[in-house]
């Protein structure tokens, strides 16, 4: 499998002019409600403006590569394909991270006290930093060993300007006070039905309606039906909540896959990058099939994501955690292959995970995180799930590390017996075992037993509850200050 081939690419590709003007705009205010404090605002302003030219500056570097102005270059058409992929995701993560940086110039100057909502500036702008370092990465991965390799050392540039960056956002912000939780049930502002009784047929015509850059949460209701549409909502269509009847029967499906001509990115039924994305009693799938390799269900890429009582039913690459932090509470989520991946920050609490059998020859795994530095805040941690397998499914492990710091968590959870004794397994040879972090923590079941679990340094059996506590919904994606506004269920820490 090349590298591009796993390299996991957008669901859409977006060139870097069209992104400054698209998404420069996209504050998606209504969450703010604090300032940044003790940060020192002119030095933050200039390294800002210094780190968006070089942001400027490689996107016009990249603009000027020529697939073929060498007509010795040993390039195969498979070889050209990947590049011109490559050059057009890249061309999408300079612009979300140009816009990620403007955004965050634009909170020293503004008083956010005239917004009426919730969460904290720094915060977010850490989220939002963090999110483009890792997108970076992947740039950085698609042109090294390429004749074009100058391009990952000005990524490399980037991504060091980037971590200043964060350096300088180590600020405690100020604790806020909750509001009252939203009722989505009763408020619709449109509704969708096959039938011709809502206001729209099909999911993308009512999308097209919902405001942009809303300081408001818009509710779409989705009556029963299976929806054969694939969904992409950009980053401009911040807080946007859509409701089903029920996981079962209201469904949102597709078959794209890789082997069917879509790279992994492009492949997602449902794709979501705007934050502040709310769903709910709704189910996601991609019906390809294990023998059709990457097939992705759901892309959630946006900061402050919620799936409640979401059906998510896949093989291969089921689940893109891509950016930001999320939350799924008593979603049922099934795949063979990698099938929760990604590099976000992730709880998952109540769900139920399933192992469905892939093509023979290959394993199946559950997990594989993509953290790329020690410092990073992101990960997966499942808690009070269960993790469980269709009948003809032998074997299967609870995750692999994809990037160098993969990091998952299991605590508090069932683990059945499909889970091997060992419980996780190597990438590629050794690489990543001593700087990974994978956890377990009080689980049970007849898969939960650790006396043969690997030996691995990076893995850890938790004792300590203060550790566990790391990794709870409060700590690990400050879930406090986001979801209790939302009135969506949620435990804050350890007890149930």
């Amino acid at each position: 499998m090349s590298p591009l081939m796993k390299m996991k690419l957008p669901c859409r590709f977006i060139f870097f002019t069209i992104c400054l003007c698209a998404l420069s705009m996209n504050t998606c205010a209504s969450f703010i409600g604090s300032h940044y404090k003790n940060v020192p605002s002119p030095v933050l302003e200039r390294s800002l403006h210094s780190t968006m030219e070089l942001v400027q500056n490689v996107a016009s570097a990249m603009s000027n590569i020529h697939m073929y102005a060498d007509p010795d270059a040993d390039a195969g058409e498979d070889d050209d394909r990947n590049l011109k992929i490559a050059i057009s995701h890249c061309s999408y993560v300079l612009g979300s991270t140009y816009e990620a940086m403007n955004w965050s110039l634009s909170t020293v100057h503004q008083d956010y006290k005239q917004y009426n909502g919730n969460g904290d500036v720094i915060s977010h702008a850490r989220t939002r930093l963090n999110a483009n370092i890792e997108r970076q990465k992947t740039c950085m991965e698609a042109f090294d060993g390429t004749r074009y390799s100058m391009i990952t050392q000005s990524f490399k540039q980037v991504i060091s300007s980037t971590q200043d960056l964060l350096k300088m956002l180590q600020a405690k912000p100020s604790r806020i006070e909750d509001k009252a939780g939203l009722d989505f049930w009763k408020t619709p502002n449109v509704t969708v039905s096959q039938d011709g009784s809502g206001n729209f047929r099909t999911i993308t015509e009512a999308l097209a309606v919902a405001p942009s850059h809303s300081q408001n949460y818009f509710v779409i209701f989705v009556k029963r039906g299976v929806y054969k549409e694939n969904v992409n909502i950009d980053g401009s269509k911040c807080n946007l909540v859509l409701i089903g009847e029920g996981m079962d029967v209201t469904t949102i499906s597709g078959s794209r896959s890789f082997r069917g001509g879509w790279e992994t990115f492009y492949s997602a039924t449902f794709a979501v990058s705007a934050d502040g994305f709310i769903a709910m009693n709704i189910g996601l799938e991609n019906t390809a099939g294990p023998e059709n390799y990457q097939a992705v269900a759901l892309l959630s890429g946006g900061d402050r994501a919620v799936f409640y009582r979401c059906k998510i039913s896949g093989y291969q690459d089921t689940l893109l955690v891509h950016a930001g932090r999320q939350f799924f509470r008593e979603c049922q989520i099934s795949g063979s292959l990698d099938f929760i991946f990604g590099y976000g920050a992730a709880v998952f609490q109540k769900c139920l995970i399933t192992v469905k059998k892939t093509i023979p020859g290959v394993i199946n795994t559950v997990t594989a995180h993509g953290r790329y530095a020690p410092n990073d805040p992101t990960g997966f941690s499942f808690q009070f799930c269960t993790i469980s397998a269709d009948s003809d499914v032998a074997a299967a492990y609870l995750g692999r590390p994809w990037g160098k710091y993969s990091r998952t968590v299991f605590m508090q959870s069932y683990i059945s017996n499909v889970i091997q004794p060992q419980g996780w397994i190597e990438w590629k040879g050794k690489s990543a075992l001593d700087t990974l972090y994978y956890g377990e923590y009080t689980n049970n079941g007849p898969g939960a037993g650790l006396s043969s679990r690997v030996n691995w340094p990076g893995y850890h059996v938790i004792e300590n509850p203060a550790e566990a506590d790391e990794f709870t919904t409060a700590k690990f994606i400050e879930g406090d200050s986001w979801l209790t506004p939302t009135n969506i269920p949620f435990i804050s820490g350890l007890e149930d």
